[in-house]
C-alpha cells in the first residue's frame, strides 16, 4: 500500500498533468510556459522540475512507465516462441493499453503534430523503444548461437528499426482514424506483414553457419 509521502507525490504529478493539459488546451503547448504551469497547478517552479525534466515531457506523463512495461513484456518470452514473436505479443499489449484512453493518445498527438519540439521529443523517445527491440532480439541471438557477432548485432538493428517503423505508421493511421480502430487488430496486421516478408531470417544466416 503506498505511503502517505507516496500518495501526496502522486497527487503533485497528476496536478501538474491536468494542469498543464488544460493550459495546452487554451492556449497551445508552444505559449505555454513552465511557470504557467506551475501557478495552474499551485506549486512552485522547482515543483514541477522535480517530476519533469523538461516541459516536453509534460506531454508524455506514462512514457517511462509504458516503456519499461514494454521491456518486461519483451523479457517474458513463453516457451517455443520466436523472436519477433516476442516482439509482437509485447507491442499487441501496449496497442492495449493504448485502447483504454485514446481519447487522451489522440490529444496528446494534436499537440505533437503542432510542435516541433514535440516532435523531435517524440522521435527520441522512439529511439528508445528501438533500442528495447533489439536488445531482445539480441539477447534471443545469443541464447540461440551461445555469442552476439556482428552479423546478429546488423540484423537485430534492422529489424527492430523495421519493427518501429510498423508501429509508427500504425499509430499515426489510427490517430488519422480519430483513435477509432481496433489499434491492436492494425498493429498485429503490420506485424504480421514484416514477420512474414522478413522478421523469419533474422537468424537464418547464424543459424546456418
Amino acid at each position: 500500500m503506498p505511503t502517505l509521502r507516496e500518495r501526496k507525490k502522486a497527487r503533485t504529478r497528476e496536478a501538474l498533468v491536468e494542469a498543464a493539459q488544460r493550459l495546452f488546451s487554451k492556449q497551445g503547448y508552444d505559449s505555454t510556459t513552465v511557470d504557467e504551469i506551475a501557478a495552474e497547478a499551485e506549486v512552485s517552479r522547482r515543483t514541477f522540475f522535480r517530476y519533469f525534466p523538461t516541459k516536453e515531457a509534460v506531454v508524455f506523463p506514462d512514457n517511462a512507465e509504458r516503456l519499461e512495461r514494454f521491456r518486461q513484456l519483451l523479457r517474458a518470452v513463453e516457451p517455443g516462441e520466436s523472436p519477433f514473436a516476442s516482439v509482437r505479443r509485447a507491442c499487441l499489449g501496449i496497442a492495449t493499453e493504448l485502447m483504454e484512453s485514446p481519447h487522451a493518445y489522440a490529444e496528446q498527438q494534436r499537440l505533437v503534430v503542432a510542435s516541433p519540439a514535440l516532435i523531435a521529443h517524440e522521435l527520441e523517445s522512439d529511439r528508445e523503444w528501438e533500442a528495447a527491440i533489439a536488445e531482445a532480439l539480441l539477447r534471443a541471438g545469443a541464447i540461440s548461437t551461445s555469442s552476439i557477432n556482428p552479423d546478429i548485432q546488423y540484423r537485430a538493428r534492422i529489424l527492430a528499426g523495421a519493427a518501429m517503423g510498423v508501429v509508427r505508421a500504425t499509430l499515426r493511421h489510427w490517430r488519422d482514424s480519430g483513435c477509432s480502430r481496433d489499434l491492436r487488430e492494425l498493429a498485429e496486421d503490420g506485424l504480421l506483414m514484416l514477420e512474414q516478408g522478413v522478421g523469419r531470417t533474422l537468424f537464418m544466416k547464424n543459424t546456418a553457419a
